[in-house]
Order: structure tokens, then sequence, then C-alpha cells
């Protein structure tokens, strides 16, 4: 083999290996393109899904803007009464306040297992035997100073006198938990 044909061979080899590697950056560049089509795609689904989910929550925002504003005006009335103490003490407060005779008084804490935004509702019975304007106006106090209670059983009888009445009560008073609520609002999501 002489001069000539070994420089040619070695030539051949060069330009071999310089159309191999331009054939290597040529992939390379054309994957990186294809990346870059893919992520330039997923960038514009993602600003799509954006501009939706803010569309959505503005909507949202506004369907539940009467909701929202009823629960903050409530929170102040939940925030009072949050345990049985709270609840009784808050009952007996109206009775104590008011002067109204209490024949009788049972308080009893019951579980619900149905709504985790209730777990516990304190059951009361009152009996009260008073003058009739003075306890008409004691169950409208107990009404207004706690707005969660529900009376479940309310019984007038007359009194010995006229002017008395007897009054049989059966309220509950939810113990709500607010903190339950935010709970299973963000293990849902």
């Amino acid at each position: 083999m002489n001069g000539k044909k070994l420089v040619c061979i070695i030539l051949i080899m060069v330009i071999a290996a310089v159309a191999y590697g331009t054939q290597l950056m040529s992939q390379r560049a054309h994957a990186m393109r294809e990346e870059a089509d893919a992520a330039e795609s997923e960038a514009h689904t993602a600003e799509s899904e954006a501009i939706i989910a803010k569309s959505n929550l503005v909507r949202l925002r506004d369907d539940t803007q009467d909701l929202r504003q009823f629960l903050k005006e409530w929170e102040p009335a939940v925030q009072r009464i949050q345990t049985q103490q709270e609840a009784e003490q808050a009952v007996l407060s109206l009775v104590r306040n008011s002067g109204i005779l209490t024949v009788s008084q049972r308080f009893d804490l019951k579980q619900t297992a149905y709504n985790p935004l209730i777990p516990r509702v304190l059951q009361g019975t009152l009996t009260v035997q008073d003058e009739y304007s003075k306890t008409l106006n004691w169950l409208g106090e107990l009404e207004r100073k706690i707005p969660l209670a529900r009376i479940t059983t309310c019984r007038f009888k007359q009194g010995e006198t006229g002017r008395q009445l007897n009054l049989e009560l059966h309220i509950d008073i939810p113990l709500v938990a607010l903190d339950a609520a935010l709970e299973g609002d963000t293990a849902t999501k």
C-alpha cells in the first residue's frame, strides 16, 4: 500500500467520522426540537387549564358569596359555644339573669355519627314555672342569645294562678366543630 492509498483511507475515515458526528448531532437536535414542542404544548395546555380553573374559582366565589357571608355572620355565635360546659353555662346564665323559677333542669350530651360538622349535641330539658310575660320574654331571650339552639318540644300549661305559666322545654344545642369541617374539606381535595 502506498502513501496515496493510505491518505485516501484516512480521508474516507475522517469523512465517515464527520458524517457520523453530524448524524448524531442531527438526531439530538431533532429530539430536542420534539421535547421543546412537547413542552410548549404542555405549557399551552397548562395555561388553558389555569384559565379554566380561574374562571371556575371566580364562578364558585360568586355562587357561594351568600353562603360565605352567612357563615361569617354566624361564626361568632358558633365560637361562643364550643363545649358542653359553655352551652350549659349559657343556658343557666340566661335563667339566672332573667330571675325565672326553674322547677327542674337536666342536660345530656349526645354523640352524632352522621355529621362530622356537628359531632355532639347538648340536649337540655327545662321546666319553668313563673309569670306568663316573664317566661315568654325569657324564651325569646334564649333564642336571641343562643341562636343555634333548636327547640324540639315546648309545652305550655296554665300555672297555679292565672298569671303563672308552666313551661316544659326540650332544646338541642349543637356543638359545632369548625376545624373538623376544614379537615374534611382538605382531605377530599
